[in-house]
């Protein structure tokens, strides 16, 4: 009895054995980047496209390794005298299925300062922009299931433009930033002693005079307006907003933080109005800086890689913010004029996009909306971000890591019930040949027939007989 409770307790305990799939699989190889150059040098304002290749271009795979069953060596002398079968003939471990799926690389572009130059994928093709003048370094990234991710960069260069390409110099040695700008004098709003406040379409008021990008110091300039004062300040290394927010909380007037190569067509703003600032703004710390992408990073251009369409803005500083902001950002790359798109967010936990507002137009090139509190990344699209889930790879249809796991885990428990039924039937058959034996043999020792075996031996049939002389 005692051999047949440990059978069952071993049939339960392997019932119980988790059959999730190892962190670890078999490496094929290191993803192959390469780009068309290694160095390109830009004009401010200008771009530049590179050609891509990265190999391989798909591969086909099994699930893959992860049980005990089958480990990363399948050749070792324990899986050989189990007779395990690991490997098919190509190589591929097989103990969670033979069945194939194509699985494509993922890659993703990225620069050490996107101020000075910033990038992106389409398709083989990587899009430079020169932003600033400086130098940056563009790297493309890949990866791809079993395989080790590699990557290739570009040095970038960006120079400002002649002096004879320039619209205007004034007298100052300032280069204005259109050969249209606005006017500078209170002739431009009548009956009024100052120009009007009324923003543009980047949310910059429209009587400024444009700030040229800079990187060696503050850019700010303060504007006496009709409705209060606006200060422009460049989202720059050398901004301090929590000190510049100071100078208005409290009032009527207004700041603005700007980034790109002139404010007067930003890549995108934040307007602050005083007195919809939080008491502490001024000593609560804020970083205005955002990454506008086509797609984003991590899982959201996991996710943005199936969508038809889409401008993702990335936050450096996440949470409450200051006070109520309305942010401005330069959409007329992706959609025109007059068009609407819909407002998502990025939700961390779930890896998916929550709407957040629909049917936000687009004027001049911009869109805009009002935030009190920053997500990780928030995303303007025509098509519906909340119907795509995060899936393993860019692969269209692709099953989706969670779902994976559970495909693997129900192959891999497929063998188990079958397995604890087999223990347990082996070890009811060998009690009853223990109880058998032990009958038999007891039986011997007492001198009585043992159950099942009636027959006499001639010797004892003639005992009686004997006697009887």
């Amino acid at each position: 009895m005692a051999l047949f409770a440990c059978a069952l307790v071993l049939a339960l305990v392997a019932c119980l054995i988790p059959a999730t799939k190892a962190a670890a699989y078999f490496s094929f190889g290191t993803v192959d980047v390469s780009l068309g150059s290694s160095y390109a040098s830009l004009q401010l304002g200008a771009s530049t496209s590179v050609s891509v290749s990265i190999s391989p271009a798909s591969s086909d795979q099994t699930l893959g390794c992860g049980m005990a069953k089958c480990p990363q060596v399948c050749d070792t002398d324990e899986s050989v005298a189990a007779g395990y079968s690991c490997f098919d003939a190509n190589g591929q471990c097989t103990c969670m299925g033979r069945q194939y799926s194509t699985y494509y690389p993922s890659a993703y572009a990225s620069s050490s300062n996107s101020g000075v130059a910033s990038a992106y994928l389409n398709g083989s093709t990587l899009v430079i922009t020169a932003n600033g003048v400086g130098s940056a370094t563009i790297t493309v990234g890949a990866s791809l299931r079993q395989y080790t991710d590699g990557a290739a960069s570009i040095q970038v260069d960006v120079s400002a433009p002649p002096a004879s390409d320039a619209s205007g110099t004034d007298s100052g040695g300032s280069t204005g930033g259109s050969s249209t700008s606005a006017p500078e004098s209170p002739s431009s709003a009548p009956d009024s002693s100052a120009p009007s406040s009324t923003p543009n379409a980047a949310g910059i008021p429209q009587a400024a005079t444009p700030l040229e990008s800079r990187d060696d110091g503050a850019n700010e300039q303060v504007l006496e307006m009709e409705g209060g004062k606006v200060i422009l300040a460049e989202c720059n290394g050398y901004l301090d907003a929590p000190a510049t927010l100071a100078k208005i909380v409290g009032t009527d007037d207004q700041v603005v933080f700007w980034s790109g190569t002139s404010s007067e067509r930003p890549d995108y703003s934040w307007t602050f109005t005083g007195d919809k600032l939080a008491d502490d703004a001024a000593t609560r710390p804020f970083d205005p800086t955002i990454t506008v992408s086509k797609l984003g990073t991590g899982n959201v251009s996991n996710v943005m890689r199936q969508a038809k369409d889409g401008i993702v803005l990335e936050f450096a500083q996440t949470g409450d913010l200051p006070g109520e902001a309305v942010v401005y950002v330069n959409v007329d790359a992706a959609y025109g004029d007059g068009s609407t798109v819909d407002v998502y967010d990025f939700d961390e936990q779930r890896c998916a996009f929550e709407q957040a507002a629909a049917d936000t137009p687009v004027e001049a090139g911009y869109a805009s909306f009002s935030l009190t509190s920053a997500p990780p990344a928030r995303a303007l699209s025509t098509d519906n971000l909340a119907s795509y889930e995060l899936e393993e790879t860019n692969t269209p249809g692709a099953v989706s890591v969670s779902k994976q796991d559970n495909i693997a885990d129900e192959r891999a428990n497929g063998w188990i019930v079958p397995a604890a039924v087999g223990i347990v039937a082996v070890a009811i058959l060998a009690i009853i040949a223990v109880v058998l034996v032990r009958r038999r043999k007891a039986a011997a020792t007492i001198g009585e027939p043992v159950t099942g075996e009636a027959e006499v031996t001639p010797e004892e049939g003639k005992a009686p007989a004997d006697a009887d002389e």
